[in-house]
């Protein structure tokens, strides 16, 4: 295939979509604003069609070799009351697949397939994108300029394509902030996930290690606005929101240190009315980010590279049919993650004390299959892929029949 096509950022997104282009014999430009690779990034769970992405990538040994030993989740109240117990395994089972792991071990697994074939051009962000004839021309910050055949943004949910391309305004908030912290600390918890419920807070802790342990905190509206990059403050701040969570959510909140690794953004999800125009598209948060609160992001990002180019392989010579029918797969398959996100911030960040009571007596006594079914239904995991290529053998024989 002789497209060429620049891709903006070197996250999930953008270098599946550039280990797929490879596929298919595009040449790709992949440029990233960072100075150099940084595989950075908290815990997330891959789930589903996620795992089935990164099995067809040829990369599923790597993430598992990275997964955290941790076979149970404990799911308790504020209060420390125990609601259920679940085992990974079986959420693996029910779900196709469950894989717990950095979000920076996804992404060193996903550089190392592509850093030796594809130009990557770190330290550089697009600066200007114009039409021009059969493509599009883009200006980069290093003074350089690129025709391409096409543009993709893959720039993360406050993305700079998407604002230069299509405008502002597609941001939706939520309402409340996600904040995730990984420290070295020995915090003498055994190795499960902990998952503390309360009315418009979260806290989850993830023991990875004996001297290792990441938190993930939602908190809702009536928490405020969090500090910015200053993990001490984002200490103080914490232990005053997570004032009656039990003593061991607290301990590992106070023993945040000025080197940790602190992240937050807030909640919220875009909602655009066209992921693609003319001669650019956009993937990954930047053109339907479902929220943290969906747990599928990292999937979305994978299905989004894998479709794409499976949409440029299967109409060649035809990027607009190629476009509309990625559109036409993806958008679908967002909206049901970004749907189960708004009820999961409904269930647990809401302010409403019934109905957080009313969650927990659901979560406690629900039967085992039902809470199985649920959580396939939350996850869209009742589905089969989208009309995606079977198989690598399928994009490489779709490239080489053009």
């Amino acid at each position: 295939m002789s497209l060429k096509i620049v891709v903006s950022g070197a996250g999930i997104a953008g270098l599946a979509l550039a280990h797929w282009l490879g596929r298919i014999g595009a040449t790709t430009i992949l440029v990233e604003r960072a100075p150099r690779s940084q595989a950075l990034g908290h815990y997330i769970s891959l789930k589903g069609n996620g795992v089935e992405m990164v099995r067809r990538m040829g990369i599923l040994d790597a993430c598992q070799a990275s997964a955290a030993p941790i076979e149970e989740v404990y799911f308790y109240t504020a209060a420390r009351q125990l609601l259920r117990i679940e085992r990974t395994a079986k959420l693996a089972k029910a779900l196709g697949g469950y894989i717990l792991f950095r979000r920076a071990d996804l992404q060193a697994a996903l550089y190392e397939l592509v850093r030796e074939r594809t130009d990557i051009r770190f330290g550089t962000e697009i600066s200007e994108v114009r039409p021009a004839a059969g493509g599009v021309e883009i200006c980069l910050s290093d003074g350089r300029a690129e025709r391409a055949d096409l543009l993709v943004g893959a720039d993360g949910i406050h993305s700079h394509v998407r604002r230069l391309v299509f405008g502002q305004g597609f941001e939706l908030s939520l309402g409340g902030h996600y904040i995730a912290i990984s420290q070295t600390v020995r915090h003498g918890l055994p190795p499960v996930i902990h998952s503390y419920l309360s009315t418009g807070r979260m806290v989850n802790l993830f023991p990875v290690a004996v001297d290792s342990v990441s938190a993930v905190v939602y908190v809702g509206t009536s928490g405020g606005s969090p500090p910015q990059h200053d993990a001490l403050a984002m200490r103080d701040y914490l232990f005053a929101t997570c004032v009656g969570f039990p003593d061991e959510v607290l301990r590992i909140l106070a023993d945040i240190r000025a080197n940790d690794f602190v992240f937050s953004d807030s909640i919220a999800q875009v909602e655009m009315p066209r992921i693609t125009h003319s001669r650019c598209a956009l993937i990954g948060d930047a053109a339907h980010c479902p929220t943290f609160l969906s747990g599928m992001g990292s999937s979305l990002a994978l299905q989004d590279a894998h479709v794409l180019a499976g949409c440029l392989a299967r109409h060649p010579g035809d990027i607009a049919t190629s476009l509309v029918r990625y559109e036409e797969i993806m958008t679908p398959i967002a909206r049901r993650y970004k749907n189960s996100a708004v009820s999961a911030h409904r269930a647990l960040l809401g302010s409403s004390r019934f109905r957080g009571r009313l969650r927990d007596v659901i979560l406690r006594l629900a039967p085992e299959r039902l809470f199985e079914r649920g959580v396939r239904r939350f996850f869209d995991a009742e589905r089969p892929l989208a009309d995606l290529p079977a198989s690598e053998a399928e994009v490489s024989a779709a490239g080489a029949r053009m």
